[in-house]
């Protein structure tokens, strides 16, 4: 038997280790954007993102992406900022879908920059179309949205298939845009209110306002009034109890604070209006009605229509104050 000496035996056995054939061996792939999320446990964020249908797929559909991700902490201080306590009524808040996804997509930027690409300074355009501000300093990473709000980078680096994730503990916010109190009910083809409003020239008290909830009737409330008066038109309506009466009636519509229907207190609660009466609203769970000065009920057919200054709440009938 041949002996080999020590040294020359460790050399060949080192020597056919480092030799051998790895071609068997799987390139790790790292995970998408939604598996990334899952294993963070940004439960909240997955939430949002999946409330605008084709997001996600819009999202991994970009080539190269840095997501700067709200934790669920983020989310919770969002929701108490806006003195809501769902992700539903956020959205509300902010004036639907259409600026839910405008806001998701403020924390996506269309290129990768993992944390050791960054500069001291960096201004990133998002998929929102704004720019958010991304600083790089001793105490680490922060990010300034269009508010001046800065949130800070929790977790870096988190590599994905079509770029990184970044963890931050606020949530960004972009400008948004919100109808005003004309434009919503254009929106919502309440024509005759539009003219009533025209009619009384209190369309620029209403834009000027600071902050109102606006009980809008709709087409069909108005034909039921003008039915009720055996009236036919707006113009015999305006005729029948003078343009003070449409003024008043008008403001007894308006409520000079911001109420969204989930701000409600459940029950029963009386609420002051322009017109100098109050209104007495009811909340029960989803469902919400109010009550003029004659007694009369009527339902809130469309909720929580967000505008510049307050927010709008479609009714099916015309309240009447006191005339």
């Amino acid at each position: 038997m041949i002996k080999f000496p020590k040294i020359l035996l460790t050399i060949m056995v080192l020597f056919a280790f480092v030799s051998c054939d790895d071609s068997d061996e799987q390139p790790v792939e790292n995970p998408t954007l939604a598996q990334a999320a899952t294993d963070a446990g940004l439960t909240t964020l997955l939430s949002a993102v999946e409330a605008v249908p084709g997001l996600i797929d819009v999202l991994q559909a970009e080539p190269s992406i840095t997501v700067f991700a709200p934790s669920n902490d983020a989310f919770a201080a969002a929701l108490s900022s806006f003195g809501v306590s769902n992700l539903d009524q956020l959205v509300a808040k902010i004036g639907g879908e259409e600026n839910l996804e405008t806001v998701l997509g403020f924390h996506v930027v269309p290129a990768v920059a993992f944390s050791r690409d960054l500069a001291a300074s960096n201004t990133f355009t998002t998929l929102a179309g704004q720019d958010l501000t991304v600083n790089v300093g001793s105490s680490g990473v922060t990010v300034t949205d269009a508010l001046g709000n800065t949130a800070n980078v929790i977790a870096a680096d988190v590599a994905i298939d079509n770029g990184v994730v970044h963890v931050i503990d606020g949530v960004l916010l972009p400008e948004l845009d919100l109808p005003n109190v004309v434009e919503a009910a254009s929106a919502a083809n309440l024509t005759v209110l539009l003219d009533a409003v025209n009619a009384a020239g209190v369309g620029q008290t209403l834009l000027d306002a600071e902050d109102i909830t606006v009980f809008a009737p709709d087409n069909s409330a108005f034909a039921a009034l003008l039915a009720e008066l055996n009236l036919n038109s707006l113009e015999e309506l305006v005729g029948a109890i003078g343009l003070e009466g449409v003024q008043k009636v008008l403001g007894f519509h308006v409520v000079p604070a911001v109420a969204f229907s989930f701000d409600l207190e459940e029950g029963s609660q009386t609420v002051p209006t322009l017109s100098g009466e109050n209104l007495t609203v009811v909340r029960s769970g989803n469902d919400v009605s109010v009550t003029d000065a004659a007694g009369n009920t009527y339902q809130v057919v469309a909720a929580d229509v967000a505008i510049e200054n307050g927010v709008v709440h479609v009714i099916d009938g015309v309240l009447l104050p006191t005339l």
